[in-house]
């Protein structure tokens, strides 16, 4: 079954992290995945995050407990901030900037 828990970050460790959880303090989870999303800065120690525990103690971070989301740069385009160039009648989108 499993259960979903919220919790701070310990500490990181590329694509898994350890957490805290909030309703027993001086508990450390397993190490629990940390999506790709979340990997570029978006958590590090001490941030509040949501994350869910299996019965096999496997685990993953669903998100930030405040719901924030810092930009994320893939290929040096930001995901924020880019934009798709159009063509009149054209179907398809440029390439993005």
């Amino acid at each position: 079954m499993g259960y979903i828990e919220k919790g701070k970050i310990t500490s990181v460790d590329g694509s898994t992290a350890r957490v805290i959880p909030c309703s027993e303090a001086g508990l450390v989870s397993a190490q629990v995945v940390v999506p790709w999303y979340l990997r570029s800065g978006a958590i590090s120690k001490g941030t509040e995050v949501v994350y869910a525990i299996f019965d096999d103690q496997s685990g993953i971070i669903l998100g930030r407990a405040d719901g924030n989301l810092p930009d994320l740069v893939l290929g040096g385009v930001s995901l924020k901030t880019h934009t798709h160039p159009i063509t009149e009648g054209d179907p398809a989108t440029g390439r993005p900037t």
